[in-house]
């Protein structure tokens, strides 16, 4: 490798993997409003955003949590696997030089700001 190649590939490697957890809240806008299609094209900004930078690995939105399936002691239940009054939304997954770094991205996430999504971040353990 050469030049500009190899200071993005050194750079890369130097970059540890964070999950950001986003819980929804039963604060967040209700589907079909036109608070949520504003919210939702604030999302598609973001990690348009944030893919571009090549921080943004990937990122999903989960199905409701009445589709889970939780297993626990070899038994299997129906729904998220606490009671709470928020759950697990999605995830993304960020490369960040530290873990300050990847909440200063985190703390972007539209609607943490209004209180609408709780954004978890935790430093991925590579397996393998």
């Amino acid at each position: 490798m050469k030049g500009a190649a190899k200071r993005a590939h050194d750079e890369k490697e130097t970059r540890v993997k964070y999950v950001l957890l986003l819980m929804d809240t039963p604060n967040e806008p209700k589907p079909n409003t036109p608070e949520y299609g504003a919210w939702f094209a604030e999302v598609g900004a973001w990690y348009e955003k944030w893919g571009a930078t090549g921080r943004l690995e990937a990122g999903h939105q989960l199905q409701g949590p009445d589709t889970a399936k939780t297993i626990r002691s070899g038994s299997v239940t129906d729904g998220p696997f606490i009671e709470t009054k928020e759950v697990v939304g999605g995830y993304s997954i960020l490369e960040a030089d530290s873990i300050d770094e990847a909440v200063d991205i985190a703390k972007t996430w539209p609607g943490v700001d209004r209180g609408w999504i709780t954004a978890e971040v935790r430093p991925v353990l590579e397996m393998g």
